[in-house]
């Protein structure tokens, strides 16, 4: 995995619009010096938007398609789903996209299309898969590693060594101890503290957390495929 260093000065395309958390989106690239170029409603009878030009994906020109591209669904499977939808229509370029108030260590890696908000940490050796989403004043410590399409809510702390599964959620003000391992689609419950590993597609809440569900369908009812 190599970083994806995005390139602020340039007009982005966000994809599936359709979301409250667009306009956070919006916000990290204005805070960049960038612009949005577009929007683009993949659901029936688009919706106009405050934040710009919106249109279907059947509409987009070539030049479109080749804008810097933002998927900004906060649920792991929904935002999967979107990016294959676009990489189906010719959309191929997802820079990371990452605030300039968060503070990014020079040894992480950004896979593409993660987002980092505001006032964000990423520590030392970390490595962040891709289309993982990294919410506001959220710290994750050195030597963590976050697979694709992963959530982390605001104001979560992840101490070192943690792994975080693919398509995983972990919710506001949850803390994670040194070395746990998240496991793929599991969600951890907001300001849930997590002292020992989570399997696969369970839920778990409280403080120690505990599991309240086994084999569930991850976050918001949609998994994300794991290879």
């Amino acid at each position: 995995m190599s970083p994806a260093t995005p390139d602020a000065s340039r007009a982005w395309l966000v994809y599936a619009c359709r979301t409250s958390f667009a306009a956070e989106v919006a916000e990290i690239v204005w805070r960049s010096g960038g612009s949005v170029a577009l929007l683009v409603d993949n659901l029936p009878e688009p919706q106009p938007s405050p934040l710009g030009r919106v249109v279907a994906p059947a509409a987009l020109r070539d030049a479109e398609k080749r804008l810097p591209a933002v998927v900004p669904l906060t649920t792991p499977g929904h935002r999967y789903t979107a990016a294959e939808q676009a990489r189906s229509v010719g959309i191929g370029s997802f820079p990371a996209l990452v605030d300039p108030t968060a503070v990014v260590a020079r040894t992480a890696a950004l896979d593409a299309g993660t987002i980092v908000n505001a006032l964000a940490v990423i520590g030392a050796n970390t490595s962040l898969g891709r289309h993982v989403h990294v919410n506001r004043s959220a710290s994750v410590g050195h030597d963590v590693t976050v697979a694709a399409y992963a959530t982390l809510g605001p104001a979560c702390a992840l101490a070192a060594w943690v792994n975080v599964g693919t398509g995983a959620f972990v919710g506001a003000g949850a803390v994670l101890a040194p070395r746990v391992r998240i496991g793929d689609n599991a969600v951890v419950g907001a300001g849930a503290v997590v002292l020992k590993d989570v399997p696969a597609r369970a839920v778990v809440v409280g403080n120690p957390a505990v599991i309240i569900e086994s084999g569930g369908a991850g976050y918001g009812g949609v998994l994300v495929p794991v290879a």
